[in-house]
């Protein structure tokens, strides 16, 4: 799996809109990796992925329409994958059975299915697959996961989770985001931001999902912008998932993590932990934020043993997701996939 050090790594961007220059810009600073193509359905959007990277203009960066075409070119080591959620899967499945390693955007795949045989594709290739959920390299959710595999809660009987935004305007209209295009984003604000919310529930608690009921509502739009859930896992713990894109704030985040032994709280950026007879203790992450572009190149060159937001996690927040779109049609409580 490593790859020559004294090599620069040779990356192609799949899908070159926000997060696809966001990655390219990050790649194109460092020393070790360079932008070596570009795939977008619309040449337009190729264009602007030049212009907001200007590192880039000039260079030889070769153009594509075709994800196969990239793929087989033989221009590549690695690419970023960031084409809208419904071709994730397939556009993940392509580049690593061309020899590719992945960093796929959120989510993985919007199917357990699709997850697993992404995972498979991967090992049969022997490829990195990682996925850019930049939580897992931040100090502080690092920290947290870290506090529950020590044992500091006991065993997790129920977890709480709020995920609240004022972003209604971008499920509205599809014919200006793909995000509000079900066909192409395979849901709404639950698929889209509640795809990193759910992640760290799981990342943080260690929990795997079992069944999972759903109420969504999508407020005239033809994607769900709110959303509740109950969620059981499979030690037996509940947990319950809140998610609005209707917020009269900007931004608020909230898991709490009950336990045996304590409570864990993540609130606004801060980190508590509390248990019975005990003052409160504020905890602080240590070390530096790890970057999803940092660590995908480091697992490549063998630096360290796997990427920090892995297939795994993908699978989980897939059956999660799959489960509760089920569940919402239903009307009933769903196994996950």
């Amino acid at each position: 799996m490593a790859t020559q050090t004294g090599t620069p790594l040779r990356f192609g961007i799949i899908g070159t809109g926000g997060m696809g220059s966001a990655h390219a810009r990050e790649i194109a600073a460092r020393d070790d990796a360079r932008v070596v193509a570009a795939c977008d359905i619309n040449e337009a959007a190729i264009d602007r992925l030049l212009e907001r990277v200007p590192a880039l203009k000039g260079g030889d960066v070769a153009r594509f329409t075709d994800v196969a075409a990239l793929a087989n070119s033989g221009r590549c080591d690695a690419v970023v994958i960031a084409t809208p959620h419904t071709q994730h899967d397939e556009h993940i499945r392509l580049c690593l059975d061309a020899g590719l390693h992945v960093l796929c955007e959120k989510p993985m795949a919007t199917t357990a299915a699709g997850a697993r045989a992404s995972m498979e594709a991967a090992e049969r290739n022997g490829k990195v697959l990682a996925i850019a959920y930049q939580r897992h390299g931040n100090p502080l959710y690092r920290r947290a996961h870290e506090v529950v595999q020590q044992g500091e809660l006991g065993d997790i009987r129920l977890v709480t989770v709020l995920i609240a935004q004022d972003c209604l305007d971008i499920f509205r209209d599809p014919s200006r985001t793909w995000r509000a295009d079900p066909a192409l984003s395979g849901g709404g604000h639950f698929m889209d931001t509640g795809s990193h919310i759910n992640d760290m529930m799981l990342y943080v608690s260690g929990l795997a999902p079992e069944q999972v009921f759903a109420q969504m509502d999508n407020y005239g739009t033809l994607v769900d912008v709110i959303t509740a859930l109950s969620i059981r896992f499979t030690n037996g713990a509940c947990g319950t998932f809140a998610a609005t894109s209707l917020s009269h704030e900007d931004w608020r985040e909230e898991f709490s993590f009950y336990g045996s032994e304590g409570v864990l709280n993540i609130r606004d950026g801060h980190l508590s932990l509390h248990k019975k007879g005990q003052d409160t203790r504020i905890l602080r992450g240590s070390g530096r934020e790890r970057r999803p572009v940092a660590n995908f190149i480091q697992t490549i060159r063998g630096e360290v043993t796997e990427p920090q937001a892995g297939p795994v996690y993908g699978l989980r927040v897939a059956q999660i997701s799959e489960a509760a779109y089920k569940s919402s049609h239903s009307g009933q409580s769903e196994r996950v996939g």
